[in-house]
C-alpha cells in the first residue's frame, strides 16, 4: 500500500512531466524518476513485510456492561530496526461504536503499549477478530498490512453492582451466608426442628401426640425458621423487553433484578429456579443455596437476549408448575405494554395461584410514562399520548384486580425495579412484619 510520501513524490514527477512540454528532454527524466519510485516502492514494501513484530493483548479479568475497562495491546520489535505501525482494532459493535486506530512508534529491540478504554454496550459473548497492523517501510514509501493474534471471544457480564438500599440488602445477604446474619427473626417458626420432653407452660399445639403415645409421656415439638423454601423466577424475554433506555434494555434491568433476587433467596437457603421465556422456554437454571449459587446463575444467564415475539405467559405458568411440584413462590419479571398481553398475564397468574404464590413485578416503560406526562404539540402526539395513558391505566386496573385476588403486584421504573422485587419477595416469604423489619435494616 503506497504511503503519503510516495504520492507527494509522484506529484513532483508529474510537475516535471508538465515541464517537458517546453523542454522534451525532461520527459525522459520524468520516466526515469517514475521507474525509480516504483522500484523503491517495491523494495520498501518488501522490507516492511519482513519487519519482525510480536503482539499480545491483555484483557481485564471481568468485562461488565456499562463499566469502563482498560485493554492493553503490546507490540514488540525484536529485530535491530524499529517500526512505525498503525494498529487497528475492529472490535464488535457490542463493545465499541466504531473500530479503534492508533499510530505507534515501536523502538528497536523494545516494546510499545497501547491502552484503550472499553465501555461495553451489550451483554453476551462477542467475537473479537485479530488485530490489523500496517507497518511503514524504512524509506516511508510503502505500508505492509498483516494480522496478528488469534480471534478472541470475551464475555460481557450484566451490571450487578448495587448502591443504596439494594446494595445494603445484598450485603446483609452475604453476611447471612457467612453465618453472621444481623437479622433478628421474631415470632414462632413453623418448620419442625427436634423433639424434647414436655415442660410446663408449653402450648398444647406444640405437643407431639404420636411421640407422646410411643414414649408414654408428653413430648413437645421444637420449631425453627423455615429454610429451603422454593422460589421460581420467570424472566420475560419477549418483544417489550427489547426496548432501550439510556443504553440499557429492559431485559438488562430485569436480569439484574433477577440476579439480585437469586442472591438474597440463596442466602436464606432457598431453592431457586430461574426460567427465561418468550414464546418458548429459553433457558432454565436451578440454584441451590450456598456461597457459589449466585455465580452459577450469573454465568448461565449473562448472554440472554430479547426476542421480537410476544411472551407466552401461559407457557411460563405451566413451566413453573412443572419445575416445582411443591408449593413455591413464583415471581414474574415482565413489562406490560399491550392490552391483550395484560389479559393473558392475568389469566396465567390466576392459574398459578391454584398451586403457587405468584408475585407480579412490572417494569414501567419509560417512553410510555414520559409520553403520558408530556404536553402534546401536534395532533399525532395527542393521539399517542391518549394511547399511552390508556396502557398505563390498564396496568393499574390489572394491578388492582390481581391484588383483589391476593396476588401481590409491584410496578416500578428501571432504577427501582430490583428494590421493589426484593421488597415484594421478602414481604411474601417472611410475612408483612418481618418484611418491614428487613426493609428497615436494609
Amino acid at each position: 500500500m503506497p504511503s503519503s510520501r510516495l504520492f507527494v513524490a509522484c506529484g513532483l514527477v508529474t510537475l516535471v512531466l508538465v515541464g517537458s512540454v517546453a523542454a522534451p528532454a525532461l520527459a525522459w527524466a520524468a520516466l526515469a524518476a517514475d521507474l525509480l519510485l516504483v522500484a523503491a516502492f517495491l523494495i520498501d514494501r518488501g522490507r516492511a513485510a519482513r519487519t519482525p513484530l510480536r503482539a499480545s493483548r491483555t484483557w481485564p479479568p471481568l468485562l461488565v456492561q456499562g463499566a469502563p475497562s482498560t485493554v492493553t495491546l503490546r507490540l514488540e520489535a525484536p529485530g535491530p530496526r524499529g517500526a512505525t505501525v498503525v494498529a487497528r482494532e475492529a472490535l464488535h459493535q457490542a463493545l465499541v461504536e466504531a473500530p479503534l486506530r492508533q499510530r505507534l512508534e515501536v523502538p528497536a529491540g523494545g516494546a510499545m503499549e497501547w491502552r484503550y478504554v472499553l465501555t461495553c454496550r451489550r451483554r453476551g459473548a462477542h467475537a473479537v477478530p485479530p488485530v490489523t497492523l500496517r507497518v511503514l517501510g524504512p524509506l516511508k514509501l510503502a505500508w505492509s498490512q498483516r494480522t496478528l493474534l488469534e480471534p478472541h471471544v470475551p464475555r460481557v457480564y450484566p451490571q450487578v453492582r448495587w448502591q443504596g438500599d439494594v446494595g445494603r440488602l445484598l450485603a446483609l445477604a452475604h453476611r447471612r451466608e457467612l453465618g453472621r446474619s444481623p437479622l433478628r427473626l421474631q415470632g414462632i417458626g413453623s418448620e419442625p426442628y427436634a423433639l424434647r420432653e414436655y415442660r410446663p407452660g408449653d402450648p398444647p399445639l406444640r405437643i407431639h401426640w404420636k411421640a407422646s403415645a410411643r414414649h408414654d409421656r408428653l413430648v413437645s415439638r421444637e420449631d425453627t425458621w423455615e429454610r429451603g423454601a422454593r422460589l421460581v423466577v420467570l424472566l420475560d424475554c419477549g418483544r417489550a423487553m427489547a426496548a432501550q433506555d439510556a443504553g440499557r434494555s429492559k431485559l438488562d434491568h430485569a436480569l439484574a433484578a433477577a440476579l439480585a433476587l437469586t442472591r438474597v433467596a440463596a442466602s436464606r437457603g432457598d431453592r431457586v429456579t430461574v426460567s427465561a421465556f418468550s414464546d418458548r422456554i429459553e433457558r432454565t437454571v436451578r440454584v441451590r443455596g450456598g456461597s457459589r449459587s449466585a455465580g452459577v446463575a450469573y454465568a448461565s444467564l449473562f448472554d440472554l437476549e430479547a426476542r421480537l415475539v410476544e411472551p407466552a405467559y401461559d407457557l411460563a405458568a405451566e413451566h413453573a408448575g412443572e419445575a416445582e411440584s411443591r408449593r413455591a413462590l413464583v415471581v414474574i419479571l415482565t413489562s406490560v405494554t399491550d392490552l391483550a398481553a395484560a389479559e393473558l398475564l392475568r389469566e396465567a397468574l390466576l392459574g398459578l395461584r391454584r398451586k403457587h404464590r405468584p408475585i407480579l413485578v412490572n417494569l414501567e416503560d419509560a417512553e410510555l410514562a414520559a409520553l403520558a406526562r408530556g404536553r402534546p404539540d401536534t395532533v399525532e402526539t395527542a393521539f399517542a399520548q391518549v394511547s399511552a395513558m390508556e396502557i398505563l391505566l390498564a396496568n393499574r386496573r390489572l394491578g388492582r384486580r390481581l391484588q383483589r385476588s391476593d396476588i401481590p403486584v409491584a410496578t416500578a421504573p428501571a432504577d427501582r425495579l430490583a428494590w421493589e422485587a426484593l421488597s415484594a419477595y421478602l414481604q411474601t416469604a417472611l410475612g408483612g412484619a418481618r418484611g418491614a423489619l428487613a426493609r428497615r435494616l436494609a
